[in-house]
């Protein structure tokens, strides 16, 4: 270990190739089509882009993704294994991010532990395969984090938080519930800077307002109105509301019955935000992936990533120990004043995730974008379980050597 932390840079280039080993390792055993219909909507979108080089005004959903598309269509056309590729090496990337941000909250070791991890993680594997935003949506908000954080016992950088609102608001072009998340980074730079609070709170809001900007102004001139993303939000939003928690769509006229139901849901979308293993997956139903591949044969028709045993159990004995140790982790930082700035931003990360899905839907694959900062938790508790069970051991050892000392003399 001390020979791999010797130089962080052969740390950071070993982590790297190892997360795009296990990536491409498992890009290589899919097939080549989608495995989910949101895959098919994007990439249409993404080659109506790169021949008549516009969304189309019936386009209501966030443009980062498809923006990603076309960038990877235009010079490789539409190869599903090309995006699959390039999302390893996105991965693998987001590790060493990872890696660094984890160094900035415990050091060299966690760092190093934490991109290990990722590298490794089942999720963080998945998703490179996935073809779906939250890959994107991940890497730009860690670049972000990345950004904003500095080193311990540094001041916050008037031109970090700059670059971070930047990267924060393209990734709310990927993932639209990242607007909250802007809120609150906003809220954290002005709780923690010691100087120039309002200012520097403003300049990642100007940052993310400059992201944000052109598809604003797009939005305004197709729609006729201020949208900051997406354009069928207020749809979404009307429809979770008049969900049941089973999923069934219902008007009542009290409007007490409405908020009863609507509080069950948001306390049941929050619980479904933390769930170990994926559930409600409509892509189980085998009638509806024969209706999709009829419509168009690149979905897939046969797949494992179903509501089976091996895809429980994967997930639960993956997520389970990393929620266990995020929350010894958090634990085990809490005592420490000098890093409670670092594990308030990977709290709020995680939550403003939580609590934005909470209007809509909670599912596993929306949390990804933040799992990061959970591993970064996770590595620290860890490493401070290691240290308390090894500490225990070697005191151990070190009395029995006393005991025997003292018989023997």
């Amino acid at each position: 270990m001390n020979l791999f932390l010797s130089n962080w840079r052969r740390t950071a280039l070993s982590i790297f190739f190892l997360a795009l080993l296990t990536r491409v390792a498992f890009i290589l055993t899919q097939q080549n089509g989608f495995y989910f219909p949101d895959s098919l909507l994007y990439s249409r979108v993404a080659v109506n882009l790169l021949s008549a080089g516009e969304f189309g005004p019936d386009f209501g959903l966030a443009p980062g993704y498809p923006v990603f598309l076309a960038a990877v269509y235009l010079p490789f056309g539409q190869n599903i294994f090309a995006i699959r590729l390039v999302e390893s090496f996105m991965g693998a990337f987001l590790a060493v991010i990872i890696a660094t941000i984890g160094r900035r909250v415990g050091g060299e070791l966690i760092g190093a532990l934490a991109g290990i991890i990722w590298a490794i993680y089942p999720l963080g594997i998945f998703v490179a395969g996935l073809v779906y935003p939250q890959g994107l949506g991940a890497m730009l908000l860690a670049a972000g984090v990345y950004c904003v954080l500095p080193a311990t016992h540094e001041e916050l950088s008037a031109k970090r938080v700059f670059f971070g609102g930047l990267f924060l608001g393209l990734a709310a072009l990927a993932i639209p519930i990242a607007l909250l998340t802007i809120v609150v980074v906003a809220a954290w730079v002005f709780y923690w800077a010691r100087h120039s609070r309002f200012f520097l709170a403003s300049l990642l809001l100007l940052g993310s307002a400059v992201s944000l900007a052109p598809w604003t102004a797009r939005n305004f001139l197709v729609h006729g109105r201020l949208i900051p993303v997406q354009a069928d939000f207020e749809g979404h939003f009307r429809k979770a509301r008049m969900m049941t928690p089973e999923g069934k769509i219902v008007i009542p006229e009290d409007n007490t019955i409405l908020l009863r139901l609507y509080v069950v849901r948001v306390l049941r979308n929050f619980m479904y935000f933390w769930e170990l293993y994926p559930s409600r997956m409509v892509m189980s139903n085998q009638d509806y992936r024969d209706e999709l591949h009829a419509n168009d044969s690149r979905v897939v028709k046969e797949t494992i990533y179903i509501q089976n045993s091996l895809i429980t159990a994967l997930s639960i004995l993956s997520t389970g120990p990393i929620f266990v140790f995020a929350i010894l982790g958090t634990v085990a930082i809490w005592p420490r004043r000098d890093v409670r700035r670092e594990l308030s931003i990977l709290w709020i990360m995680v939550l403003s995730f939580a609590l934005g899905y909470t209007f809509f839907t909670g599912k596993i694959r929306y949390r990804i974008p933040v799992e990061p900062y959970l591993i970064i938790l996770s590595a620290y508790g860890i490493h401070a379980t290691w240290s308390m069970i090894s500490g225990r051991f070697e005191s151990a050892v070190e009395s029995n050597g006393s005991v025997i000392s003292d018989q023997s003399t």
